[in-house]
């Protein structure tokens, strides 16, 4: 039982994640059903807490306002229905939760985005892009060369 446990464990663990904090802007890709259809689902909020750190327990808290009201969802970070993860910007923050956004019923409380920490972010999710656009360009140039050996 022990065995299994761990083994589970390492495989959750070998999960990427990028680096974010309390505050930041993420977008989160996941996986919905709706009858028989599925569709991936993009959610864009703020980080308000972060739970059990990146253990295979582990949440974030994800907080997102649309036309003044006000939704919360706790995303679990190894859940299957999870595709991805990228962070859209960094915000400066002086809290480890950010709770506080929760009574900002008339005022809004705005973060002070970071924008040297978002400037880098921005260039890394560039870099991000152009590799996998590479590595798909070179995966469909494998499958003609294969799809041309056997024929020859």
């Amino acid at each position: 039982m022990q065995k299994i446990h761990i083994e589970t464990k390492e495989k959750l663990t070998a999960i990427k994640f990028p680096q974010f904090k309390i505050g930041d802007v993420v977008r989160v890709h996941r996986r919905v059903k709706e009858g028989s259809k599925e569709r991936v689902q993009i959610i864009e909020g703020e980080i308000i807490a972060h739970k059990h750190g990146f253990e295979p327990g582990g949440s974030i808290t994800l907080r997102r306002v649309t036309m003044g009201v006000a939704v919360e969802l706790v995303i679990p970070l190894y859940s299957p229905l999870t595709e991805k993860m990228e962070v859209v910007k960094r915000q400066k923050v002086r809290r480890a939760k950010l709770y506080f956004l929760r009574r900002s019923k008339d005022r809004r409380i705005k973060l002070k985005e970071d924008m040297v920490a978002t400037a880098a972010i921005r260039e890394e999710n560039v870099r991000l892009k152009a590799e996998e656009k590479k590595a798909k360009e070179e995966a469909k140039i494998k499958e003609a060369e294969n799809k041309e050996e056997p024929q020859a």
